[in-house]
């Protein structure tokens, strides 16, 4: 054996360190073998999300210690930030005067309050300058008034805590034609696929039955900060009266508003 081993080991060392290469490979590279004895360990500055009893109180809200760390991870894995702000103006233009309190004048143009003849006055057959024959003059006819859209509230709520942190003022803007639902002093945890439902659900009620009839009106744009969201017309807002921030991926509700 020892003198094959001689006469072949000019092509068996190369062939023993390829073997040994590949062997490493496989162990350390593709089964990762060795992070059963290492910890993987981070250091955050801020937790994005709290684990434990949720903030509502109520026992379908609460996240545990392993639904708290995959959403963590679903955030890095997403590059998702901690916070991002949004400050969008209002849906539409305003007056300074409504824009202090969402009131203003009613846009009407006054109607024209001059006297219109319907026809002339009888003609005096004495006077020997009145003609033989009379004329009609028609009426004239007053100028059409318009009408400005006016901006006002038609609904409005406050944000209550669900399994995370939530504030602000949810309110319905609407000028007769359009509707938008605008979020106002708003703040609440960010989160891995947040969006904005309608929902016939009320606020109280347990997680799994905001997405149980609801209307999407899409992601939520930032977790801090004013911004908009423009309702379909069909939605009626007294079936559909409860503004949601919900977590699709893990079916979390996070904050609730109740409009009236």
């Amino acid at each position: 054996m020892k003198n094959w081993l001689k006469r072949h080991w000019k092509w068996l060392t190369p062939l023993t360190a390829a073997v040994i290469g590949v062997g490493a490979w496989l162990v350390f590279g593709y089964f990762g073998f060795h992070l059963i004895f290492i910890d993987d360990k981070v250091d955050e500055d801020i937790p994005v999300f709290a684990s434990g009893a949720g903030a509502s109180g109520l026992e379908s809200d609460f996240i545990s210690e392993e639904l708290a760390e995959n959403m963590n991870e679903a955030m890095q894995e997403d590059n998702i930030p901690a916070v991002v702000e949004v400050d969008e103006e209002l849906p539409m233009e305003m007056t300074e005067a409504e824009m202090d309190g969402l009131t203003g004048t009613d846009g009407q143009t006054p109607p024209d309050t001059s006297e219109t003849p319907s026809a002339t006055e009888a003609p005096d057959p004495e006077s020997p300058d009145t003609p033989t024959t009379s004329t009609t003059v028609p009426p004239t006819t007053a100028p059409p008034t318009t009408t400005v859209p006016e901006i006002r509230i038609a609904a409005s709520g406050d944000f209550i805590n669900r399994s995370h942190p939530t504030r602000g003022q949810a309110i319905v803007l609407t000028d007769g034609i359009q509707r938008f639902l605008r979020f106002e002093d708003f703040a609440t945890d960010n989160g891995p696929d947040l969006d904005v439902y309608l929902s016939t659900a009320a606020t109280d009620a347990p997680a799994s039955q905001f997405d149980d009839d609801f209307v999407n009106l899409g992601d939520l744009k930032g977790n801090i900060g004013s911004q908009n969201y423009e309702v379909p017309a069909d939605v009626d807002l007294d079936v559909y009266s409860t503004v949601v921030i919900w977590c699709v991926r893990f079916s979390v509700v996070f904050g609730v508003a109740s409009l009236s």
